[in-house]
């Protein structure tokens, strides 16, 4: 009778110890251990980000910064400045001197476009791990500003062959081809910049593959549309009619991180 018991004290005990081995990777987890590689370690709050604009008529540069308001929801601002050409510039050089910059030619304004942005951003599937990849869309609108900057020429006279150079406001109705030696400078024309006002929305997928949970790699793919209260004038009238609205498709690629503030 004793050896039935001390053989069942025996078996017992073997079976508690087995149990404790086998549940201690989930008691430790429940008690604030580390947490599976699937399974997200901090509440992100703030999020910020900068990178480069390409769009189908220029290119530029922009910063994000956003604010989570719940899962997956961020709240966001930002800023974005991008050059803006028109869809029929052709590049035109001098047929004698090639030391001559190329220029376009009926081109009288170099066109820029700042927006001030406020929008959403949704993440629908969250990045959970590291070298995961996060899928979400955002849009976002706000006041935009086009900048024009007048073009200026390296101009020669009297007429080929040139006997001196001037830098000069390009003006088609006066310069001709033969008389131009090649683009001017970019800093020149820098205070004669003519302002027009405008707004813009945009909307946009977004795909996040950052090395880390911290760190943003973002490619965003959509399209943007500017309205403006008067005409943005790039070309000389007599070449092409300049616009007051702007369609364009963009890639937005960005770089930056996102962490916790109390």
């Amino acid at each position: 009778m004793d050896f039935v018991c001390v053989s069942s004290s025996v078996t017992l005990r073997t079976l508690m110890c087995a149990l404790a081995f086998l549940m201690g990777p989930v008691m430790s987890h429940g008690q604030g251990s580390p947490l599976g590689e699937d399974e997200p370690e901090t509440v992100f709050t703030h999020r910020v980000e900068t990178g480069l604009s390409l769009h189908t008529r220029g290119m530029g540069v922009h910063v994000e910064r956003g604010t989570y308001r719940g899962v997956g929801k961020v709240r966001t601002w930002s800023f974005e400045i991008v050059s803006m050409k028109h869809p029929k510039e052709v590049r035109s050089f001098n047929p004698v001197y090639d030391q001559g910059k190329s220029y376009v030619f009926g081109k009288v304004n170099n066109a820029y476009i700042a927006r001030l942005g406020w929008g959403n951003r949704t993440i629908a599937t969250p990045k959970l791990r590291n070298g995961a990849v996060a899928i979400g869309w955002k849009w976002a609108f706000g006041p935009a500003l086009a900048l024009s900057k007048p073009v200026y020429l390296v101009i020669g006279y009297p007429s080929i062959p040139y006997r001196y150079l001037l830098t000069e406001r390009y003006d088609p109705d006066v310069h001709g081809t033969d008389h131009i030696y090649g683009r001017a400078g970019s800093l020149n024309g820098i205070l004669e910049v003519t302002p027009s006002p405008g707004a813009f929305f945009r909307v946009a997928a977004d795909f996040e593959y950052g090395g880390s949970r911290e760190s943003l790699r973002t490619l965003s793919v959509g399209l943007n549309l500017d309205a403006f209260v008067t005409p943005v004038v790039i070309m000389a009238p007599d070449f092409d009619q300049n616009d007051r609205f702007f369609l364009t498709l963009f890639v937005h690629w960005s770089f930056g991180r996102q962490q916790f503030k109390t």
